[in-house]
């Protein structure tokens, strides 16, 4: 059932708490019960339970409006109905087995795991509430107690023990009735002092917001829509829905992480009390969790490396992601196909925040966001496949963001291919540790592109242009990433083409940081590298293969900082990959790059040059396919039986027979009479009788019988169809056609 409200659950607390002729009643105790047991966590001490408490103005009366914070005890008969069928079944059974177990823990996320779980149970088991009543307010009294929640420098001290406080004054609000006023008294002071150790403003500001505007909200003192929160969540997301921050932040921020779940749990609480409603129907927020669960996340279910993050980071089954129904359908169905398989955790935030179980699940699939990257995949699902990821935000960094406008994410095989520089800060950020290049060694002046200007997506390849804007200065840089997908016939692989207009004499440097950290098989030299993936693998045996088609004038083989030495002292350093290049006369140089992953299971073809005096190019076959890249300067070029005219070409045969192309800024392809005719530069795909064309305006002939009389989307003026070629004129835009 839906829990939205006909109108807010704002509870009138004036009588009760601001009589005039009362005055404020303050009392000073001791906390008794259970000695502390060590926490689990390194970075999240415990302190002892004997401290006197100051407390703050106690209740005089039990309140009749609780629970309202995320339920009302008229909903409790049909959350208790629910049970009776899966998912909600196994999250009952989930929490019964927990709430009615022994906790060994006093750690932040143990304890947040097992008083909703408490909560839940009271809920869902009437007989024993008044049992599960009791333990929420022993959790809170004995073993809340021991975190060592303060205002500090020290995120451990902050952000998870504010995170599991929210996660307590959820449960107290739920158990409430069954409390007595003294109980009820102790558990708010503690509550109260603990979480007024950290101010309710400063840094990790969001994870504030959120615990001390949901005791406000407890306490009846907030009754409006918090504007600080609301904006400081937004600014986590470009208008696209992309994270400018870093994957990692992305998913435990406003994603819902349980190390940080009061900064994303207390939109559910503004939401649910009517307070605030600002947050499900939002389309920044509705885009961000389709980008979220479809795009960030690689096929085998393991984040793309961007900005501040380690490849040791993962993600886990979190309390908050199944809300996700709350907010996007498309963006629920991604959810499904990431936690196939795994059921929910039997937790009170699990159990009634979202108001629909999981869809089906649903493949994502490759798409372009033009303020945030290119996010590319293999068609099918496996965990082996493809994932490529061209990052280029175009506003909103902050303090965990790299200078890696136009940086590379790149995954296959099971593994990520490629990492950066780490975390944690200044140091990791430097373009230089980064997936992208500089100009003379230079770092890049800010952290903003213009995004992704150009690209589409279509069956079996992919395509997006990243523009740099005023990230060099010096400089115009437009990074082209390809992926070429995963088909039965044929292993999938990247293609990475940089356009660079500098000044005559500057010099390029390309990087590339393989997750390597033992030797690179240098094949040829100035051409062909491979390198193991042994930084951090989740599958073994993993390598990749770096092929320049246009031989760069030194490529530097050295071992780069993973991570900020300091805060990470025994973490391995990794290989880079630093390719440098010169301008011509008029400044200018395009860099072509085959990325190709492989393992025992997936050949590495064996590359063959196709270079002459006026292109650069490589053919490679893997059993009756066999592709073809070219790089030129629109000379006119034959290959193979194929001419072109353009900056680059990629041509596929199959059993001798050309049947896909791809050209990049040309005016021409043709193959036994199949291909194109422009009268200006276009960029264009073409399998079969399918295509697309990227143009700026030109008219465009389509040659071939299987070009002949297609139709193409969008409004374009058709000059002329035969048997042998169809000729239109096309305005600036792309256009689908077959």
């Amino acid at each position: 059932m839906k829990n939205k409200l006909v109108k807010p659950i704002i509870p009138n607390h004036s009588f009760i708490r601001y009589c005039s002729w009362i005055f404020p009643l303050f009392i000073f105790f001791y906390i008794t019960g259970c000695s502390p047991e060590s926490s689990s966590g390194g970075s999240v001490s415990t302190v002892p339970t004997s401290e006197p408490e100051l407390v703050s103005p106690v209740t005089q009366e039990k309140e009749t409006h609780h629970p309202f914070l995320i339920v009302t005890k008229d909903m409790f008969p049909s959350l208790i109905e629910k049970s009776n069928t899966d998912p909600w079944k196994s999250m009952k059974e989930d929490a019964l087995e927990q709430a009615n177990g022994s906790i060994n823990s006093n750690h932040y996320g143990t304890l947040q795991k097992h008083i909703g779980a408490l909560a839940l149970a009271y809920i869902l088991d009437p007989p024993k509430r008044q049992e599960y009543a009791n333990k929420v307010r022993d959790v809170i009294l004995n073993r809340y107690s021991t975190l060592d929640i303060r205002e500090s420098s020290s995120w451990g001290n902050v952000v998870p023990n504010l995170g599991s406080f929210f996660c307590a004054i959820i449960a107290l609000d739920i158990v409430y009735d069954a409390l007595s006023l003294e109980d009820i008294n102790r558990c708010e002071s503690l509550i109260s002092e603990r979480i007024f150790r950290v101010s309710p403003t400063g840094s990790w500001k969001t994870a504030r917001y959120g615990t001390h505007g949901t005791w406000q909200i407890y306490k009846g003192e907030l009754t409006t829509p918090d504007d600080r929160y609301y904006q400081a969540l937004l600014n986590q997301i470009t208008p696209d829905g992309v994270s400018p921050v870093t994957n990692t932040y992305a998913w435990s921020r406003v994603g819902g992480g349980d190390s940080r779940i009061s900064k994303s749990g207390y939109m559910d609480v503004l939401e649910f009390t009517g307070i605030d409603r600002r947050y499900y129907n939002n389309d920044r927020l509705q885009k961000f969790m389709r980008w979220m669960f479809g795009s960030s996340v690689n096929p085998a279910k393991e984040l793309s490396i961007i900005g501040d993050m380690l490849p040791t980071e993962g993600l886990g089954n979190s309390l908050l992601h199944r809300r996700v129904v709350n907010f996007d359908h498309e963006a629920a169905t991604y959810a499904a196909w990431f936690h196939r398989g795994v059921p929910a955790v039997g937790h009170v935030l699990t159990y009634i925040l979202p108001q629909n179980p999981l869809p089906e699940p649903v493949v994502p699939a490759s798409k372009i966001y033009h303020n945030g990257g290119a996010f590319f995949r293999d068609e099918t699902d496996s965990s082996a496949g493809l994932h490529a990821v061209l990052y280029n935000i175009k506003s909103q960094s902050e303090w965990h963001t790299h200078n890696e406008v136009n940086g590379l994410s790149l995954s296959a095989l099971g593994n990520r291919l490629l990492v950066n520089g780490g975390r944690l800060g200044a140091p990791t950020r430097p373009a230089q540790l980064n997936n992208t290049l500089t100009i003379n060694g230079e770092n890049h002046d800010g952290f903003h592109g213009a995004g992704i200007v150009a690209g589409f997506t279509a069956e079996g390849f992919d395509f997006a242009q990243g523009d740099e804007g005023e990230a060099i200065r010096s400089a115009d840089h437009s990074r082209n990433m390809m992926l070429v997908k995963t088909t039965p016939q044929a292993n999938g692989y990247f293609i990475i083409y940089d356009e660079v207009l500098a000044s005559a004499g500057d010099r390029i440097r390309n990087y590339f940081h393989p997750a390597s950290q033992n030797n690179i098989t240098t094949t040829e030299d100035r051409r062909e590298y491979t390198a193991p993936i042994d930084h951090y693998p989740t599958v073994p045996a993993g390598e990749v293969t770096f092929y320049y088609l246009d031989p760069p004038d030194a490529v530097n083989l050295e071992k780069v900082p993973s991570a900020v030495p300091d805060r990470y002292p025994d973490y391995p350093d990794h290989n880079r990959l630093e390719s440098l290049y010169s301008t011509d006369n008029s400044g200018e140089n395009n860099i072509t790059t085959l990325i190709f992953p492989h393992n025992h299971l997936v050949a590495k073809p064996s590359f063959q040059q196709l270079n002459s005096d006026d292109h650069d190019g490589v053919k490679f076959t893997q059993g009756s396919v066999t592709d073809y890249i070219v790089s030129s300067e629109h000379n006119i070029v034959d290959f193979e039986g194929s001419t072109f005219v353009g900056k680059l070409c990629w041509a596929r045969k199959n059993d001798a027979t050309l049947n896909s192309f791809f050209v990049k800024s040309g005016t021409s392809f043709l193959n036994d009479g199949y291909g194109f005719e422009s009268n200006s530069p276009v960029t264009i795909y073409v399998k079969g009788s399918k295509g697309l064309v990227v143009t700026e305006g030109a008219t465009i002939k389509l040659k071939g019988s299987q070009l002949a009389r297609v139709s193409f989307d969008g409004n374009v003026t058709v000059i002329n169809t035969t048997d042998e070629y169809t000729e239109v004129a096309l305005e600036r835009g792309t256009y689908a056609f077959e």
